[in-house]
């Protein structure tokens, strides 16, 4: 038995209008949405991983926002410095300052509308490149 993943699920108020943002600020693409009053709508990046945008049920209430890092979507990116600059062109305001992390990695966090938090991340080299067939 193989297990693969198929999409990340992330709930949201206006799940379409999330989507939406995806698209026009981070390059992805509609992918699916049933027909249907609150359907989820599901988009995807140029590698073919899909995102599930669905309605956040009633009463649930966000953690705060440094809880909410906890969960968090990573973007690979090949050129930190570009990426940062393109996403301030799309009005993106980073919350913190970029950081290195191990390997010579760098990374830096921001939210999408919904304050869903974005792990920016560029890697010279991925340390587990060695360890896949």
């Amino acid at each position: 038995m193989q297990f693969i993943i198929e999409h990340y699920g992330i709930m949201s108020e206006n799940p379409a209008l999330l989507a939406s943002w995806y698209c026009d600020v981070l390059g992805f693409r509609k992918l699916f949405k049933p027909s249907g009053e609150g359907m989820p709508v599901f988009i995807e990046d140029e590698n073919e991983n899909i995102l599930e945008f669905f309605q956040k049920p009633e009463p649930f209430q966000y953690p705060d926002m440094q809880e909410r890092k906890i969960q968090h979507l990573s973007l690979s990116i090949s050129d930190f410095d570009e990426a940062v600059s393109y996403l301030e062109s799309k009005g993106i305001v980073f919350a913190e300052e970029p950081f290195t992390i191990f390997m010579g990695g760098r990374v830096r966090f921001f939210q999408d509308i919904d304050g869903n938090w974005i792990h920016l991340i560029y890697r010279p080299e991925m340390p587990w490149a060695t360890k896949r067939k």
